[in-house]
């Protein structure tokens, strides 16, 4: 009986786990690029053979329209690289802009990743009139002059890479990431990537996470007041 309790707590403890995950991916339904993680019983049902592993859900977003052109989105399976104190991480939001320097760089400051390394606009000694544009092959030119590659990566398996804080993710396990092949994606100019929650589907977790865990609170009390009821027994 003790080991019942035993196990049922540690199975409240995965449930409680579970809505802490539900609740983030909640969180960041307006937040551009991220990709949900998903619930220890999701997990079971779609990957049984990676038990106790956190894992995101890779599927692509939608896509909305900007009216920055530095604003980029990945059709298809890859990442954007960006340099960070901690390395190359990779990500799916490809909202960026010039940094200071010239630079093209994202949110947090981190340099976008070309396939010759950073994507600089100043030394192209650019006019303010010329216009950016960036090709489906992430080819960027303004004007005429082309000053840069996007480099998009993917690894063979999106399940070994691991999440960052934040949108960012690293290849885990030294798994190596390479440039994707020609064709394989189509980059966006003027589009963001929406998160890919999907709000209904996270509420209807939220409930059925929240009546399993109560149903397990009530097994334990039933188990606890047994058990209380057997040292009773065995003291008369």
């Amino acid at each position: 009986m003790i080991k019942g309790i035993y196990v049922i707590t540690k199975n409240m403890y995965a449930k409680e786990k579970d809505m802490e995950i539900v609740a983030n991916n909640l969180a960041h339904i307006n937040t551009t690029g991220y990709k949900r993680e998903l619930p220890f019983s999701e997990i079971i049902a779609r990957y049984q053979d990676q038990p106790g592993k956190n894992i995101t859900d890779h599927s692509q977003g939608t896509f909305f329209q900007t009216t920055n052109p530095l604003d980029v989105a990945i059709s298809g399976n890859g990442f954007f690289a960006v340099q960070t104190g901690n390395g190359i991480e990779l990500t799916r939001n490809g909202h960026f802009k010039l940094s200071d320097e010239g630079l093209l760089v994202n949110e947090q400051g981190n340099k976008v990743l070309g396939i010759k390394g950073s994507i600089d606009f100043l030394q192209s000694k650019i006019s303010d009139s010329e216009s950016v544009y960036i090709a489906k092959d992430g080819e960027i030119k303004v004007g005429d002059k082309t000053i840069g590659h996007l480099m998009i990566v993917k690894v063979d398996n999106n399940l070994e890479l691991a999440r960052k804080e934040g949108l960012n993710f690293i290849s885990g396990n030294d798994v190596p990431f390479n440039q994707v092949d020609e064709g394989e994606v189509s980059i966006k100019q003027g589009f963001l990537e929406e998160s890919n929650v999907n709000p209904m589907l996270e509420i209807q977790s939220m409930i059925s996470i929240h009546k399993e865990f109560e149903s397990a609170q009530k097994i334990i009390i039933a188990l606890d007041r047994a058990l209380e009821k057997g040292n009773e027994v065995g003291r008369i």
